[in-house]
């Protein structure tokens, strides 16, 4: 398997290559157009461990655009973010959900500017892995009838994985099944309670006053 564009090396500008590969925490980067060049062995061990493969070498590939893994208002948001990064030169940080059924997953995301800015290099490290609570996720079952939307999608939040339920676009739910196999003609967006965090990250970290 090829993980990385031959001269990406090239732009880590002291970072050493070796040091990524040996890397704990999974890392990729992208190029200045928002295209994968890179991922480090740590990626795809975490989804092999966390039973993300083969799906994840499937969709995640060198040479695919940003917008072909990430959509709607989460998909503006990081391109909102990557782009400043590329022209301001500062190192951003983010926190973000990645969870399974069975268990809860928060992670820190560091993302640098390569070497003259042709890049950006994204670490994502866990900081807490724990069961889930049921007491707090409140489990629901798969009952299509529940969350299938009139266009026949459901319709799943991208960061904390909960699902819109029909008839009420401020009720998500948990369903465990779901976020273990993703049913057919699943749409992916972000629920109002996670749309507001990055929100205000966005008016944090930029002094954004148009988000509302």
């Amino acid at each position: 398997m090829i993980r990385f564009h031959h001269d990406f090396d090239s732009l880590l500008m002291g970072i050493n290559f070796e040091f990524l590969e040996n890397y704990t925490d999974t890392i990729f980067a992208l190029s200045n157009n928002l295209v994968l060049i890179y991922f480090n062995p740590a990626w795809f061990n975490f989804a092999r461990d966390n039973d993300g493969e083969p799906a994840i070498s499937e969709r995640f590939i060198l040479g695919t655009h940003i917008c072909d893994f990430i959509t709607g208002e989460i998909l503006e948001y990081y391109l909102e973010v990557f782009q400043r990064i590329l022209q301001t030169g500062k190192i951003w940080h983010h926190d973000y959900e990645c969870s399974s059924p069975k268990m809860l997953r928060k992670f820190y995301q560091t993302v640098y500017p390569l070497y003259e800015r042709k890049g950006l290099l994204i670490v994502n490290s866990l900081v807490k892995e724990a069961p889930q609570d049921e007491t707090v996720t409140n489990p629901h079952q798969a009952i299509e009838a529940d969350y299938r939307q009139p266009s026949g999608l459901i319709i799943q939040c991208c960061n904390c994985r909960r699902v819109r339920r029909v008839g009420n676009k401020d009720k998500w739910d948990w369903v465990p099944a779901w976020v273990e196999k993703i049913p057919e003609k699943t749409s992916h967006t972000i629920c109002k309670v996670c749309f507001e965090f990055y929100k205000l990250d966005l008016k944090y970290l930029y002094g954004k006053q148009n988000y509302s």
